[in-house]
């Protein structure tokens, strides 16, 4: 007849077989998890609050468009919005930077012409006139 496993050892192989799994399911997991939030964008409706102009990416926490304003006497303002952390001055893989005017590619090097208009203290608004080409077309 055959030798047959003691209850200790089918309990040990038992926990030996549990314990790789557990540590397998955590480092795959784990693995999957960081790599698909540093690579996917969430991605807005143009023109919303806290969403990018030129690659529609949702802006987390922190993130601030890079823009330059120019003096005025009036109450609106000639401005220059260059794009996000995830589109300006590297674009990221995910982030297409497009004009959303004549909706024409925008090069890393370019930038939309907006008007900015201070409402008060704590209220502006801004309206985008278009990219470098389509507005001086």
């Amino acid at each position: 007849m055959g030798t047959f496993l003691s209850p200790l050892s089918w309990f040990i192989l038992v926990f030996i077989g549990i314990l790789l799994m557990v540590v397998a399911y955590f480092l795959f997991t784990f693995n999957s998890k960081k790599t698909g939030t540093a690579k996917y964008l969430p991605k807005g409706k143009p023109g919303a609050p806290g969403v990018c102009p030129v690659c529609c990416t949702v802006l987390r926490k922190g993130e601030q468009l890079k823009t330059k304003v120019y003096p005025s006497e009036g109450t609106d303002r000639l401005c220059s919005i260059y794009g996000c952390p995830h589109c300006y001055p590297i674009i990221e893989p995910d982030a297409d930077r497009f004009c959303p005017v004549c909706k024409a590619p925008i090069p890393a090097d370019s930038y939309l012409i907006a008007r900015l208009f201070d409402r008060g203290k704590t209220d502006k608004h801004v309206r985008i006139l278009g990219c470098r080409a389509c507005r001086h077309a």
